[in-house]
């Protein structure tokens, strides 16, 4: 289907004409604008993976040990693991997936989300006070409105199934930070887009939750990027800095009113990815277990 193959990264570098700067805050001239090609489908070819930080990376796989995960840093009960593109891993599913709010993918409370899975263990209670997802960007930048106020919108559901939100345990839109990782694919840098200062109680069972990137002002240049959540993939061994209770494989979805998809599952050939990976995404939970 059309719909899906425009959502997907597969496999390929995306093709970009512009430098990607990597703290694209201070813009002084516009960027081309994005095409929807820009979306895909993308030719079979190799891609590589470049450390744009490599400083970062090594912070954040420090801190993963430590209990903690997040881009800053903070105090982690839930990390689906790290991004990685490698062309030989058998099969090659690096993927992502259309994560925004932007003047390209527009949307009330957004154009696109993937709704990522994740579960309290019995006998415990979780005080949630951050969530984030790890997203290939073209610039990484937040803005909202005629202000330069850096924000996301953020949900945590129940009971989600194919073509139903399911309940709202709580949701928002947050102050948020958007922070490079260090990890680079299909032409595009990933960024921590991270809201914290949260405050939900969740007992034990299964839950959804997403993290949407905000950048809807007209006015600049850099809302015209692109966000993709990166994908990670449980095959013969967990995701690097993986975190907590593992991520349940195959229960995400995709919601998105801009390509008329209404929570359809991300995995599997009929998926919103087309069976190139998205079986489970690279995204986390922050806060700590309550006594």
């Amino acid at each position: 289907m059309v719909k899906k193959a425009l959502l997907s990264i597969a496999l390929a570098a995306v093709v970009i004409s512009v430098a990607l700067p990597t703290a694209a805050q201070n813009y002084k001239a516009k960027p081309p604008k994005p095409t929807i090609l820009d979306y895909g489908p993308f030719p079979t070819t190799t891609t590589t993976t470049a450390a744009v930080k490599p400083a970062a990376v090594a912070a954040q796989s420090s801190a993963a040990t430590a209990g903690k995960c997040g881009n800053p840093a903070a105090k982690c009960l839930f990390y689906g693991g790290d991004f990685l593109n490698d062309p030989l891993y058998p099969p090659s599913l690096a993927n992502g997936l259309a994560n925004e709010n932007t003047e390209i993918v527009s949307g009330s409370p957004y154009g696109a989300a993937v709704w990522v899975p994740f579960t309290v263990p019995t006998g415990e209670t979780w005080d949630v006070t951050g969530l984030f997802t790890n997203n290939q960007s073209t610039f990484g930048v937040l803005d909202q409105g005629a202000l330069p106020a850096a924000v996301a919108t953020w949900s945590i559901n129940e009971e989600i199934i194919a073509g139903s939100a399911g309940t709202v345990v709580d949701s928002g839109t947050s102050p948020a930070t958007s922070t490079a990782t260090g990890r680079s694919s299909f032409g595009l840098n990933e960024y921590t887009v991270q809201v914290t200062g949260l405050s939900v109680t969740l007992t034990a069972g299964s839950y959804w939750f997403s993290v949407v990137p905000v950048c809807s002002n007209a006015a600049d240049p850099y809302c015209d990027g692109v966000f993709f959540l990166s994908d990670v993939e449980y095959l013969n061994t967990t995701p690097t800095n993986a975190y907590g209770p593992a991520e349940p494989i195959d229960a995400s979805y995709f919601d998105s009113p801009t390509f008329g998809e209404s929570f359809d599952p991300t995995y599997g050939e009929v998926g919103a990815c087309g069976g190139f990976g998205c079986d489970a995404f690279s995204a986390g939970v922050l806060g700590k277990i309550k006594k």
